[in-house]
């Protein structure tokens, strides 16, 4: 599978873009992939599942709305509150310690979560769930891009987000595998009823486990070795690499030493405290030649993050109110004819998932819809899609190119949703707009490509940071505009998307990444 070529028994002294070019792309890079890309997979399952698991608690857990609403969006805020520590950390301590410690904390508060009586307690340990799964959230993106040259590089987080669509996927197949069932066992001791639902729990925090195993196989990032001076052990990963890929002995890898120009400051790091450190760390991205690029990848992250998961969040709410425009009403149904439709009959919950269950009186109803996980199983199948699409394209139009023409398309298609009619072509339209969440995997390779490595997790930790509180911004928002405000909705939304477009415009085609200087170190 490797393609790269070389002279056998030269021996010479390389850049590292050299050097890991000499390495191929084979066997160890899929790995690789294949590894991170369920990593990504682990943080959707973790911070998206309690859309499945509400429901089916809420009973047992006694919930309340608001307790509902909050621990929807709990999670985030872990992720949000983590992203600047997990991001310096990657960048002093390494990357793949950040990982493996992330999913291995996560699924064992996945674990104790599936025990909880009360929900105060559910619901605190979903928000530090969060704070250590954000720990992947971010630095991912920077371990998997450290093992490719700057040509593979943009392909292989492309290959790698696919696995967003997977985790999408996985979600409603496994609760609709698992939540339909009847069975319960009490555990008076903890005072508890063992449901479906907490099976559910554990079931997806397994694949943490399985992950980190696999992380723990791999080795560092060799770049972030080498930011640290630790040359040997950088040479040593790049021969085990050339090993794996061509399939032969790791002596015959054709580079003896790695010429490394960029700032060593790792002892200067190691000696102060955390805080200082972190501020320190965080710094050089706010400053020049950083600065504009920096304000640029938030706005980015925070404006995509804004439509996609404002859009997402409510997208079973707008198919079932129009499902119930369709069958008490003779008119053609369109978006906000069925948005505006009122049913004196008719009552549900105002979170994100509440046309999922109907409350009638005093009735407390745990049971969910199989329609929401067939919906949710399309979306997350048209997703996978889009990913595999955007890997497959991206080495032949380029990151640019490709973001804006299909920002447009998105855009167009969520624009038209609120011009036609038909339930069918209305759920087809909102749900190719939906797709712009696949944009986020195209800035992130943007963000690997122009930052240095010393830099490169706190980057991607702080941009990605912005793009939560545009998730939680946009779910937020999205509701109560499309209630009272519907005409509007999309024109807000394709003025979010022009603004993007423009952004992306501005970003530079070929990488150049100046080097860091003494900002760190004074």
């Amino acid at each position: 599978m490797a393609k790269i070529a070389h002279s056998p028994g030269q021996k010479t002294v390389a850049s590292f873009e050299d050097a890991i070019r000499m390495t191929g792309f084979g066997k160890f890079n899929l790995f690789v992939i294949i590894t991170c890309g369920g990593c990504l997979m682990c943080v959707i399952l973790e911070t998206m599942c309690m859309s499945f698991i509400i429901p089916a608690a809420q009973c047992d857990l006694n919930l309340n709305l608001s307790e509902k609403g909050l621990l929807s969006s709990i999670s985030f805020f872990g992720v949000v509150s983590s992203s600047h520590l997990w991001g310096f950390l990657a960048d002093t301590r390494g990357r793949k310690m950040v990982l493996v410690q992330s999913l291995l904390c996560s699924s064992v508060l996945s674990f104790a979560c599936c025990l909880v009586p009360w929900s105060w307690l559910f619901i605190l340990l979903r928000f530090f769930n969060g704070f250590f799964i954000g720990g992947c959230s971010a630095v991912i993106y920077a371990y998997a891009g450290e093992f490719h040259d700057q040509n593979f590089r943009p392909k292989t987080i492309a290959w790698m987000t696919t696995f967003v669509a997977f985790g999408n996927m996985f979600l409603p197949s496994l609760a609709w595998a698992i939540l339909p069932q009847q069975w319960s066992y009490n555990i008076p001791f903890m005072n508890i009823t063992f449901k479906p639902w907490r099976l559910l729990l554990i079931i997806y925090a397994l694949p943490s486990l399985v992950v980190a195993a696999c992380l723990i196989v791999l080795p560092e990032s060799p770049k972030y070795l080498l930011t640290q001076g630790r040359y040997k052990e950088a040479l040593e990963i790049l021969k085990t690499m050339y090993k794996f890929n061509f399939n032969k002995q790791a002596d015959d890898y054709p580079v003896s030493d790695i010429l490394w120009d960029e700032l060593d400051n790792s002892d200067e790091v190691k000696k102060r405290s955390l805080l200082v450190s972190m501020w320190r760390q965080t710094v050089p991205l706010f400053k020049k030649p950083f600065l504009i690029k920096t304000l640029m990848f938030c706005s980015l992250q925070f404006l995509i993050f804004f439509s996609s998961a404002g859009i997402v969040m409510w997208y079973p709410e707008i198919l079932n109110e129009m499902s119930q425009f369709s069958a008490n009403s003779s008119e053609r149904v369109s978006l906000c004819r069925a948005m505006a439709y009122d049913d004196d009959d008719y009552f549900e919950f105002p979170d994100q998932y509440r046309s999922l269950f109907v409350f009638k009186g005093r009735v407390c109803k745990d049971l969910v819809k199989p329609e929401v996980f067939q919906t949710s199983l399309l979306v997350g199948s048209a997703y996978a899609c889009m990913f595999v699409l955007v890997g497959a394209l991206i080495g032949f139009v380029g990151k640019k190119k490709l973001l804006v023409s299909f920002l447009t398309v998105c855009t167009a298609c969520g624009l038209a949703s609120q011009f036609v009619y038909g339930y069918t072509l209305i759920q087809m339209l909102i749900g190719v707009f939906t797709l712009c969440g696949a944009a986020i995997g195209l800035i992130n390779a943007f963000v690997v490509d122009l930052y240095p490595t010393q830099i490169r997790g706190m980057a991607l930790a702080v941009s990605l940071m912005f793009g939560r509180f545009g998730a939680m911004t946009g779910s937020n928002l999205i509701g109560p505009l499309l209630y009272h405000f519907c005409d509007y909705v999309f024109f807000v939304v394709a003025a979010n998307s022009l603004v993007v477009v423009i952004l992306v415009l501005l970003l530079p085609s070929m990488p150049h990444i100046p080097r860091l200087k003494e900002t760190i170190t004074h």
